[in-house]
């Protein structure tokens, strides 16, 4: 999964991508095809309390470079849990093939993402489910070197429909316990989905939620409250899905 997965504190820029804040007011016909800057959510169909901030392009292009390099330095338990799909992505991404909406709340971070840049939907898969619904990460570098980050992962729902190629959306939950025993806890809901426009091109669409960091650390994963509904969220990304099959 991009961003946001596993770790979250190494890789969740992965799911603040690029793209232009300026662009996002730009949108077509409701009869229409509309344009890839017309299939981000509009500032008022955004969760409750949330709110656009900028992004730019090539501080976030940087950013998520760097902490590819930082997750090079990470050990996996599984090791064939380690995530695959980002660098692909990344190196690809450009401010004319993507664009990006994110937004910020008191209490967490949203982004969502379109590019005709396809995403390896099968390699998320592989590293978020089955023996990879559980991973520890160990940092073996920054400044969370030699803690133990362990995230869950959860399949959720995927979104319907016929323009539907390819989805994947999961809940992750990650308890960092620090080498002083102090925990940072982070849930994030997270989907992956290759959508088939009318015209035939097929647009990524990434939306993904996280919350920001708690200090206290749960008996279960079941008992970490998510950034937002799940039902609320699922409608989020079924409605990216129908905006982007236009």
């Amino acid at each position: 999964m991009s961003i946001l997965a596993r770790p979250d504190r190494f890789l969740s820029t992965m799911a603040v991508v690029v793209g232009a804040a300026t662009l996002l007011t730009a949108c077509g016909s409701d009869d229409g095809e509309l344009p890839l800057t017309g299939l981000v959510l509009q500032s008022d169909r955004l969760p409750a309390g949330y709110s656009v901030v900028p992004a730019d392009v090539e501080d976030l292009v940087a950013a998520n470079k760097r902490t590819l390099d930082q997750s090079a330095s990470v050990a996996f338990t599984p090791d064939v849990c380690r995530p695959t799909a980002d660098a692909a992505f990344t190196t690809e991404l450009a401010a004319d093939n993507t664009v990006l909406l994110v937004a910020q709340s008191d209490t967490g971070t949203l982004s969502e993402l379109v590019t005709t840049v396809r995403r390896d939907v099968d390699a998320d898969r592989r590293t978020t489910t089955g023996v990879c619904a559980v991973v520890t990460a160990v940092p073996s570098k920054g400044t969370l070197a030699q803690s133990r980050i362990v995230t869950t992962s959860t399949e959720l729902p995927k979104p319907t429909g016929d323009a539907v190629e390819q989805a994947l959306v999961l809940r992750s939950d990650s308890v960092t316990t620090l080498p002083d025993g102090k925990a940072l806890v982070r849930s994030s809901l997270l989907s992956n989905v290759l959508v088939r426009r009318a015209n035939g091109d097929v647009v990524t669409v990434q939306l993904n939620i996280g919350s920001a960091d708690s200090g206290v650390k749960p008996a279960a994963p079941a008992e970490i409250t998510p950034p937002l509904p799940q039902d609320e969220y699922l409608a989020l990304v079924q409605a990216a899905v129908d905006r982007a099959a236009r």
